[in-house]
């Protein structure tokens, strides 16, 4: 009786009715952003845990990139009726970005995401050696890409944040025009791997760490809620069978990023998420990272 009462509360919190008899198999051609060849590594674990909810849910699926790259707003406009290229994106939690759209409340990376070191320049380690507050961290300019959530709450908390394109904001940390850039611990190392960037002055920031509840989750086509549902239910099964929790703590993007962030040695600078909705605030937390 203990375990059915936590399976229903489970599928409840993620939006997933139970009904008396299975659904017959569905066959689903998933579309997502295409993304460069230099950040494919970032797209392995959401592709992963893609892979794992479909095959929970027993359903066939095909998934490929659209024709296009999309800067977020594009591809959140596609997803709300405005466009048919794509029916799915994996991408920060927001309850502005989630209305009228079919969302699985499932943290992928176990909110990761919202784990913040920086991306500096190489010589700089010594400035934010000294850094001990907030307030000495608000003497520093940060620098966050357009259309992201992730400025707005770093704005919110009075952090100094410039808002530039992504592809320019590493040249601006090299040149000193930015102090620091603050990205997802799953993020930075990967992106400082990347061979357009081995041969900057670049590392990920040794102490710091900025921490706010957000993740990337995957927003669906409001033509396509079904499609939100099977995943939704997956993800589920996935968790309560183990499945994602092994996905998680093998795989080499995630536990790579772990390794080198040294997380339990950093100081860490709580900050409110003032942009998740009140679902996402309800989401239990066997789905966060403790």
């Amino acid at each position: 009786m203990h375990r059915r009462r936590f399976v229903l509360a489970a599928l409840g919190a993620a939006g997933v009715t139970l009904r008396a008899h299975a659904a017959p198999a569905d066959s689903f051609d998933i579309v997502y952003p295409q993304y460069r060849p230099e950040d494919r590594a970032r797209a392995t674990f959401p592709l992963a845990v893609l892979d794992l909810a479909m095959k929970a849910a027993g359903v066939e699926y095909v998934a490929r990139q659209a024709d296009v790259l999309m800067e977020r707003g594009r591809a959140l406009a596609e997803l709300a009726g405005r466009g048919h290229a794509i029916n799915l994106l994996w991408t920060s939690m927001d309850a502005e970005a989630e209305r009228g759209l079919p969302v699985v409340r499932i943290p992928i990376n176990r909110g990761l995401i919202g784990y913040r070191v920086f991306i500096i320049r190489k010589d700089r380690q010594a400035e934010f050696d000294r850094v001990q507050s907030l307030s000495d961290l608000k003497a520093l300019t940060g620098g966050q890409g357009l259309g992201w959530v992730d400025t707005e709450i770093m704005k919110a908390a009075d952090l100094n944040i410039a808002t530039v394109p992504y592809e320019t904001v590493f040249d601006m940390i090299q040149g000193g025009r930015l102090d620091y850039f603050p990205r997802g611990v799953v993020e930075a190392f990967a992106e400082l791997d990347e061979p357009r960037h081995r041969d900057r002055n670049l590392v990920v920031e040794k102490r710091l760490l900025l921490k706010y509840r957000s993740d990337f989750i995957f927003y669906v086509s409001a033509e396509h809620e079904s499609l939100a549902q099977t995943i939704n239910r997956g993800l589920v099964k996935a968790y309560l069978d183990g499945s994602y929790l092994r996905l998680f703590n093998s795989h080499p993007y995630i536990q790579d990023a772990l390794a080198r962030s040294d997380l339990g040695n950093r100081k860490v600078f709580v900050l409110d998420n003032p942009y998740l909705s009140e679902r996402d605030r309800k989401i239990p937390d066997m789905y966060w990272m403790s």
